[in-house]
């Protein structure tokens, strides 16, 4: 069966991996990027999926939660929490894919033309013929919109990677001017520090709070909604492009990665795709769609300070953690 995946990243190259021992696979990577992103990803999935461990810059075994100048510690039970560089860690996930028996092509996905996919390669445009076409192009996927099916819900943030402010830890800041409707962030990135909020006056507003003056970048993020289109007939959505991004801590990587094993395995065992993700994750994402939605509140304020206590912390870290299983 031959099996077209458009997109490399993290859920691309992982479904592109497991579906050549069994299957004709050709991943479609559009360029090589350093995709904007904080890089962080749950330490396990090194053993799980048999990654490099030396592609890690960072690994946390505490986070801190910082709300009216106030930081709590929130301890990881181990270094639990890996940073990397999404350039360096997408490219092992991409020859990890080709090691597997994938053939990896640098284009676009353009359209679909004749029940093919157009793919502009140097310039020059190639129809590739599939029966099964995996769509892991990312939150503005190109193909949701040849398909004309509604784009996942998103919001835009801001960021900027700078050495102006230092950060060994993950700082999570909950302050609403500060972190708008979600939070701000600060994560070691190397040798610099990665800093971004949601809305454009709460990145403005953390800036000057850490004491920075630098130029502000953005991307979008997929914002998680129940009933997001992950399959049209033989055409499938992983990652991005199917908004499995986990709600509130936006976690990203690891969910990618995991979503597309049971791609792959609903794919190779004939198995409904959407059921067997929503027997892993949905209730799991529903909840944690409950919390976002209640951060959103003037609720906001208690569940932080509660985290002050040793049973709340140890209830969000058991929660985070639970996706070990």
């Amino acid at each position: 069966m031959k099996i077209l995946i458009i997109g490399g990243g993290p859920a691309g190259s992982t479904a592109a991996r497991f579906l050549a021992k069994k299957h004709d696979v050709t991943l479609i990577q559009d360029k090589i990027w350093d995709k904007p992103c904080g890089g962080g990803v749950k330490a396990w999935i090194f053993d799980e999926f048999d990654l490099d461990k030396n592609l890690i810059k960072h690994l946390l075994d505490k986070v801190y939660m910082v709300y009216k100048n106030e930081k709590i510690k929130i301890p990881l039970k181990g270094k639990n929490l890996a940073i990397v560089k999404r350039m360096e860690f997408d490219e092992h996930l991409r020859n990890l894919a080709q090691k597997a028996g994938a053939k990896l092509i640098y284009g676009k996905f353009k359209k679909f033309e004749n029940k093919k996919a157009l793919i502009e390669i140097n310039k020059e445009k190639f129809l590739f013929e599939y029966d099964i076409l995996i769509a892991a192009d990312g939150v503005n996927s190109s193909v949701r919109k040849a398909l004309n099916l509604p784009s996942v819900p998103k919001t835009i943030t801001h960021y900027t990677k700078t050495d102006k402010y230092k950060t060994k830890e993950c700082e999570f800041f909950f302050d609403k001017e500060l972190g708008g409707n979600y939070y701000g962030w600060a994560f070691p990135h190397e040798n610099l520090s990665h800093i971004g909020s949601v809305d454009a006056k709460s990145f403005e507003n953390l800036c000057k709070y850490l004491n920075i003056d630098t130029k502000v970048k953005g991307y979008f993020i997929p914002t998680w909604q129940e009933n997001i289109t992950i399959q049209k007939d033989n055409i499938y959505f992983v990652g991005d492009a199917a908004a499995q991004v986990m709600p509130l801590s936006f976690e990203g990587i690891y969910y990618a990665i995991k979503s597309a094993k049971i791609l792959a395995n609903s794919i190779i065992n004939n198995l409904n795709y959407k059921d067997e993700w929503n027997k892993k994750y949905l209730k799991d994402f529903k909840f944690m769609k409950f919390l976002e939605n209640l951060n959103k509140t003037p609720l906001r304020s208690f569940v932080v300070k509660a985290h002050k206590f040793n049973f709340v912390k140890n209830l969000s870290i058991n929660l985070w953690l639970k996706s070990r299983s």
